[in-house]
């Protein structure tokens, strides 16, 4: 029978033996030599053939022509009409659909199919890539048929 004591010095010497990690130390060509043994012993190995990609969704085309650009700052807010005085409709996104319309030093973003959203134009400068040091393009492609929503591609410059 077992008493409290002895449980708990059980789960003591448990807990002290399972929970200490030890460091492997193997060479990066002890570890190539490894793996190709193990490759070895499993065979080659039959995935089947590709998985086709999905067909593109059908897209509009915009209410008007657009040019991806980014907001100078992160959340930078947009507005219902060209006026800091006008309803703030919600912010920028990292990529945005800019339009050749200014008014009084506001331009015209698309922001779907349906919304139009105003930015200040000292806001918005050339598109900016996500990750700095992975350059691509941006063109604004269309709206999604499905939901509305501005699709943008990203070429590699």
């Amino acid at each position: 029978m077992r008493t409290p004591m002895k449980t708990l010095m059980m789960a003591m010497l448990a807990a002290g033996t399972l929970g200490t990690a030890h460091a492997q130390h193997v060479s990066p060509e002890e570890l190539d030599r490894m793996s190709a043994q193990r490759q070895q012993e499993i065979g080659p190995r039959d995935w089947g053939k590709p998985i086709d990609p999905p067909p593109a969704a059908p897209l509009h085309p915009l209410p008007q022509p657009a040019t991806c650009m980014s907001p100078r700052t992160d959340f930078e807010p947009v507005y219902a009409g060209p006026s800091a005085r006008s309803h703030q409709i919600g912010v920028a996104a990292p990529q945005i659909a800019v339009t050749d319309t200014t008014v009084a030093g506001w331009t015209k973003i698309i922001r779907n199919a349906t919304t139009m959203a105003w930015i200040p134009s000292r806001d918005v400068v050339p598109y900016r890539p996500l990750v700095a040091d992975h350059p691509t393009g941006c063109v604004v492609t269309g709206i999604r048929a499905s939901d509305g929503m501005v699709m943008f591609s990203h070429p590699d410059l």
